[in-house]
C-alpha cells in the first residue's frame, strides 16, 4: 500500500491483533507500494545488518520492459548513502525480468541472510501515449508455500490519477481543440487531499513524497497531453496553455478528496502587453528594511526588488522597468551602460539574469549580492534579478502549504511557457522583453544565468518514474555549472570552466556536498550527464541559440531548501559569477585596441 510508515505500522498491528483474538499466529508484512525496494531495505533488512554486523549488502534489481534499464535501481535511492553511513558496502546488480528485488547480506564471504521482495506493478499509458509501469497496491495471502490470494489493490494515488486521466484531461484537450494556438484556460487549480506519504528521510536531506509526485504528475502530465495533441516536441517549452496550479496535501488515514477549478480564458486572443500606466504598481520599496533580509531563505518578490533598488541607489546605477509580466507585474533592471572612454568594453557587457524559473530560489538572492560586484568592475552590465514575477508570486503561495516541495508549477510564466523560448522564437513579449532589452543596452557578450533544480529525488511515478524529458535531473548531483558557447568559442569556454572550477574548489562545504551527492547519485543511475573539472560537475556544449557568445548557467539543488544549505548555494552562485566576471574582464583587456 502507498502509505506512510506510521499508517502501515498501524495496519500491521491491527491485522496481528485480529489473528491473536482468534488464537492464531501469522507473519504480516505491510510494505510500501511506492519505492518498494528502498523501504524493504530500510525497514526490514536494516535491523538484520545491524544485528548480524554485516559488512556488505548485495541487491539485484529487476529490469522489466518497457521501463528504462535503471528504473528500479533509481527506486532504491538513497540506499547507497544509508549503507555508507552505516559502514556497509553496497553492491547493486541488474537482474532478470522477474518483478522482484533479491538481496544477500554478507560478513566477509559468509552469507548471513538472503531474501526477496516482490514489486507490484501496473501497466498504464502516460498522458503523452507512452506505455509505462506504475506502482500499485497488492494483497498476497499464503498458507505455507500455497498462495491463497494474489490481488491488485489500487492505491489512493492511482485512483485519483486514473480519474484525472479519464475525466479532466479529455475536457482540457477538447478546450484546446477549440482554441488552437491560443491559451486554453486562465487557471487550472487542482486541490487534492490524500492519505499518501510525505515526509523527510534522515539521509541526504531526502524526502519521500507521493503527494509531491502527484503534483508533478498533474503539472507535467497536463503539459505532456496538450503537447502531444498540438504536435509540440518534448523538449519545446513554448506551449502557452495557461497557469496550472496543483496542490496536494497528505492527510494520513483519512478519506481522499479533490476539487478541480477551471477558470476560462475569456478573451479570444492573447492578453495585451502592459505599460507603466496600466501595470501593477511597484510596492513602496523604500519602506522595506533591506538590511534585515537574510540570505538563508527565499525572498519575497518585493524584497528582491527593494534590495536591487537600494543597490542601484548606493552605487549610482540606472534603475529601469523595461517590461511587465503577463499579469502586469514589473520586471526591473539595474544597469550601467558602456562609455566611450573605455573602448575595450564596448559591446562586451555582462548580462546577469535570475528567477527565469521562479521555483529556483537561490538565484534572485545571489543576483542582488552580485550588483555590488559588477558595480566595482569596469564592465558595462545589466542585472534582471527576477525575470518571472508571476511565477514567483505563485511559488510564494505554494511554499506556505508545502515548504519543502519543488513546486514546478511555479517554474514557467502564467501563460505556461518558458520565457526564454519566446526569445528563441523571435517573440520577446511580456517578461521576455526585459532580457532582450537589457542585452542590447549593454552590448552583452557574457550571460550569467542563475538557476536551480530539485534538492531531492524528482519522481513521476505514473509516467515512467524518472521525470519524462528531464531524466538526467532526477537525482541531485550537488552544485553544477553549465557553459554554452557559440561556434568558435569552445577554447574560451574551457578556460572559463577551469577558472570557475578553481574558484569553487576553495569552498570546502560546496565541494563536500557536491562530491557526496555525485557519489550517491552515480550509485543509483547510469553514466552521468556531466563531466568533472577539478572534481566538480560541468556541462559544456556548443549552443548557437544562446543570446551571447558565452553563457554560464549555475544550477543549485535548491528546490526547495532553507538555512545553511540555502546560504551556501547563494555563495556558490556568487563565486561562479565572480570568477566569470574576472575572466571576462581580462579577456576584454587582451582584446583592447592599441592606444592611438
Amino acid at each position: 500500500m502507498s502509505e506512510s510508515p506510521e499508517v502501515r505500522a498501524g495496519l500491521k498491528n491491527t491485522i496481528l491483533q485480529k489473528f491473536r483474538a482468534r488464537g492464531q499466529s501469522a507473519a504480516v508484512h505491510v510494505r510500501s507500494a511506492y519505492k518498494t525496494g528502498y523501504f524493504w531495505a530500510a525497514e526490514e533488512i536494516q535491523p538484520l545488518w545491524r544485528r548480524h554486523q554485516a559488512d556488505r549488502l548485495s541487491v539485484t534489481y529487476p529490469v522489466i520492459a518497457p521501463a528504462a534499464q535503471g528504473r528500479f535501481l533509481q527506486e532504491l535511492y538513497p540506499l547507497a548513502a544509508l549503507l555508507e553511513r552505516e559502514g556497509v558496502q553496497a553492491e547493486f546488480e541488474a537482474g532478470s525480468s522477474a518483478t522482484q528485488y533479491e538481496a544477500v547480506l554478507y560478513w566477509g564471504k559468509t552469507v548471513l541472510w538472503r531474501g526477496t521482495c516482490a514489486v507490484p506493478l501496473h501497466h498504464r499509458t502516460s498522458p503523452d501515449g507512452r506505455e509505462v509501469l506504475g506502482p500499485t497496491g497488492w494483497l498476497t495471502v499464503k498458507s505455507g508455500a500455497v498462495t491463497l490470494c494474489g490481488e491488485r489493490l489500487p492505491t489512493d494515488g492511482e485512483l485519483f490519477w486514473d480519474w484525472y486521466g479519464e475525466v479532466v484531461l479529455p475536457h482540457l484537450l477538447n478546450l484546446a481543440g477549440e482554441r488552437p494556438a491560443l491559451p486554453v484556460f486562465r487557471n487550472l487549480s487542482v486541490n487534492l487531499h490524500l492519505s499518501e506519504p510525505d515526509f523527510a528521510l534522515d539521509v541526504l536531506d531526502e524526502r519521500v513524497s507521493m503527494t509531491e509526485a502527484l503534483t508533478e504528475e498533474i503539472y507535467f502530465g497536463t503539459l505532456d497531453a496538450l503537447k502531444q495533441q498540438a504536435g509540440t516536441p518534448v523538449g519545446d517549452r513554448s506551449l502557452m496553455p495557461g497557469r496550472i496550479a496543483p496542490v496536494t496535501i497528505s492527510t494520513p488515514g483519512q478519506d481522499g478528496w479533490v476539487r478541480v477549478t477551471l477558470t476560462p480564458w475569456g478573451e479570444s486572443s492573447f492578453p495585451p502587453e502592459f505599460t507603466a500606466e496600466t501595470a501593477v504598481a511597484l510596492p513602496k520599496l523604500a519602506a522595506i528594511d533591506v538590511g534585515a533580509l537574510s540570505t538563508d531563505r527565499p525572498w519575497k518578490p518585493a524584497h528582491t526588488w527593494a534590495y536591487a533598488r537600494q543597490q542601484a541607489e548606493q552605487f549610482g546605477l540606472e534603475w529601469a522597468i523595461p517590461a511587465y509580466s503577463v499579469d502586469g507585474r514589473p520586471v526591473p533592471a539595474v544597469l550601467r551602460r558602456s562609455t566611450a572612454d573605455r573602448p575595450e568594453f564596448l559591446a562586451r557587457g555582462v548580462l546577469l539574469t535570475s528567477g527565469q524559473h521562479a521555483n529556483e530560489t537561490t538565484g534572485p538572492v545571489a543576483a542582488g549580492q552580485l550588483i555590488g560586484t559588477l558595480a566595482a568592475s569596469p564592465l558595462p552590465f545589466a542585472v534582471l534579478p527576477l525575470e518571472n514575477p508571476d511565477g514567483a508570486h505563485l511559488h510564494r503561495a505554494l511554499i506556505q502549504l508545502s515548504p519543502e516541495h519543488m513546486h514546478h508549477a511555479a517554474r514557467y510564466t502564467s501563460l505556461g511557457d518558458d520565457l526564454e523560448f519566446r526569445l528563441r522564437n523571435g517573440e520577446p513579449r511580456w517578461e521576455a522583453r526585459a532580457r532582450a532589452w537589457a542585452a542590447g543596452e549593454v552590448g552583452a557578450s557574457l550571460h550569467l544565468n542563475l538557476h536551480g533544480y530539485p534538492a531531492h529525488e524528482w519522481v513521476r511515478p505514473y509516467s515512467g518514474y524518472a521525470p519524462f524529458g528531464f531524466e538526467s535531473w532526477a537525482l541531485p548531483a550537488g552544485f553544477l555549472t553549465i557553459i554554452r558557447y557559440h561556434s568558435g568559442h569552445e577554447r574560451s569556454a574551457r578556460r572559463l570552466a577551469d577558472a570557475i572550477a578553481t574558484r569553487l574548489t576553495n569552498m570546502d562545504d560546496v565541494v563536500a556536498h557536491t562530491t557526496r551527492a555525485c557519489r550517491t547519485g552515480a550509485a543509483h543511475s547510469g553514466p552521468p550527464h556531466y563531466e568533472l573539472i577539478r572534481g566538480l560537475p560541468f556541462l559544456l556544449a556548443e549552443y548557437p541559440e544562446a543570446l551571447c557568445p558565452l553563457t554560464v548557467i549555475t544550477e543549485a539543488p535548491d528546490e526547495t531548501i532553507y538555512g545553511q544549505r540555502f546560504a551556501m548555494f547563494v555563495r556558490a552562485h556568487q563565486a561562479v559569477c565572480e570568477a566569470a566576471i574576472e575572466y571576462h574582464r581580462l579577456c576584454c583587456l587582451s582584446w583592447a585596441p592599441p592606444p592611438a
